[in-house]
């Protein structure tokens, strides 16, 4: 099996990781954990590019292939090109982040390294935006929270999700967050705890269907496991 390990920003996608995405590349040949930043990892939180940079090298130097979870929102923004992909299109923002991520820590490891082992993954715009793949679940999560019926929460989360499009398009604004568009429906809700149920109920497949760059990350993480087998047949001598 192929070990993969996932920087995640903090419990919610390490939850999301352990619970969905490890049991799902397992049937791809790939055993996967996350782990959080820095060295006290008691606590998530987007932390400052040297931190995530130092724990990606370590990961890589120990011949695993290594990805990350962190949000664009509020991503620190020294990041590699964080600051001026905030003008770019939405849909170009985490590709440009995670282009220059490759291409700094490749520069870094040397000519020796072969990029195939490091999968970056910025989240557009925060992992809320995958709740909002299936309305119908994140409401049938969040209305025991409220006393509003399940059908007004639909009614609300389609609204916001038809304003903006795309469930990865709903944006890095402080007010017009996804976190913070779902909290104004119900304040109850809290990331760590109702998020990875969110995600569950929808489903890896929903998921991958309904946001582009969540399946784009996906499919080149299944494609761990084939690189590998085919790696490992070239490399057998026929009798």
């Amino acid at each position: 099996m192929n070990e993969l390990v996932v920087i995640v920003e903090g419990e919610t996608e390490q939850t999301f990781v352990r619970d969905q995405l490890a049991a799902h590349l397992a049937l791809h040949g790939t055993t996967v954990w996350a782990v959080l930043p820095g060295k006290n990892r008691s606590h998530g939180g987007v932390k400052k590019w040297e931190v995530a940079r130092r724990d990606i090298i370590r990961t890589l130097k120990e011949g695993r292939y290594c990805s990350s979870m962190f949000d664009y929102y509020a991503m620190p923004t020294d990041w590699p090109g964080r600051k001026e992909s905030a003008a770019m299109p939405w849909q170009q923002r985490a590709h440009h982040v995670e282009g220059l991520i490759l291409t700094e820590i490749a520069a870094e490891m040397g000519g020796k390294f072969d990029p195939k082992h490091l999968i970056p993954y910025v989240q557009l715009h925060e992992f809320e935006a995958l709740a909002f793949a299936n309305v119908q679940a994140l409401a049938s999560v969040l209305s025991p929270l409220t006393h509003r019926r399940a059908e007004t929460l639909i009614a609300d989360f389609t609204k916001i999700l038809e304003e903006a499009g795309d469930p990865e398009a709903i944006n890095d604004g402080y007010e017009t967050c996804p976190s913070r568009r779902i909290a104004k429906v119900v304040p109850a809700y809290k990331k760590r705890a109702q998020g990875p149920i969110v995600t569950r109920r929808i489903g890896l497949e929903v998921l991958r269907e309904r946001c582009n760059h969540f399946a784009s990350w996906l499919d080149r993480l299944e494609k761990i496991g084939t690189k590998s087998s085919a790696a490992s047949s070239s490399d057998t001598i026929p009798d």
